[in-house]
């Protein structure tokens, strides 16, 4: 039987600037991919940015706009599903769980809730789990490091298929101990990992759309762009 890919985004725009390579190349060879995030996103500094009244030159509009954290997550929101779909990913494939947890408050025992609400309904041995691995626990997102703990708690106990974990981007270089294998977009892939990550720069107020993801980890959105991929942990010794 076919094995589906489930994908664990710890935030918003970690589906396309972590794993989109992968998961880019994971439906080009036909596979049942499906993208879960994990947590509300609502603790980003670009909240407090959109609401400081400065000017912003890329976008050619100031921040004023004063969102609650709902609905600057609903926001948030909108960006990973329109990314997400331009990565093509099938609509009822991209899932936000209704109790996700909050940003910076996940814990394991939250990670390993949405992970298994995620799979309850596929047979492991057809489940593959996808998320990242921090690879410094000291200086890493706690909300990455519990992902990560869950995702290998969960693929131990049930006995998974497959768990594969990805090196973040904004870590690179790897450590010497760390062996990685860089999944590089085909040319098709390519355009549609560009259309994703722009839709993390689309700044149309009149649609709540607040280009969140830009105003938050801008660098990483234009290094990405100049080199979309992902980076498979093949080995840590």
């Amino acid at each position: 039987m076919a094995k589906r890919y489930f994908y664990f985004a710890p935030h918003q725009d970690d589906e396309v600037t972590n794993l989109g390579a992968a998961i880019c190349a994971d439906l080009e060879e036909g596979r049942e991919v499906y993208c879960v995030l994990c947590t509300d996103g609502g603790a980003s500094c670009a909240r407090q940015l959109l609401a400081d009244g400065s000017a912003c030159a890329w976008h050619d509009g100031r921040h004023e706009t004063s969102l609650s954290r709902q609905e600057f997550s609903a926001a948030r929101d909108r960006e990973f599903t329109a990314s997400c779909l331009a990565l093509g990913v099938k609509p009822d494939h991209i899932i936000i769980p209704p109790f996700r947890a909050p940003d910076s408050g996940c814990d394991i025992a939250a990670a390993k809730r949405i992970i298994r609400d995620a799979i309850s309904f596929c047979p492991v041995e057809q489940t593959v789990i996808k998320t990242l691995l921090p690879v410094d626990w000291r200086h890493q997102n706690p909300d990455h490091t519990a992902i990560a703990l869950a995702a290998g708690e969960v693929f131990a106990e049930e006995q998974c298929a497959e768990l594969e974990y990805y090196f973040e981007m904004i870590l690179l270089p790897a450590p010497d101990d760390v062996k990685l294998q860089k999944i590089t977009p085909s040319p098709q892939g390519r355009e549609r990992l560009l259309r994703a990550a722009a839709e993390y720069g689309r700044w149309e107020p009149e649609s709540r759309r607040y280009a969140v993801g830009f105003h938050s980890v801008y660098d990483e959105f234009e290094d990405f762009k100049c080199e979309p991929c992902a980076w498979l942990i093949e080995h840590r010794r």
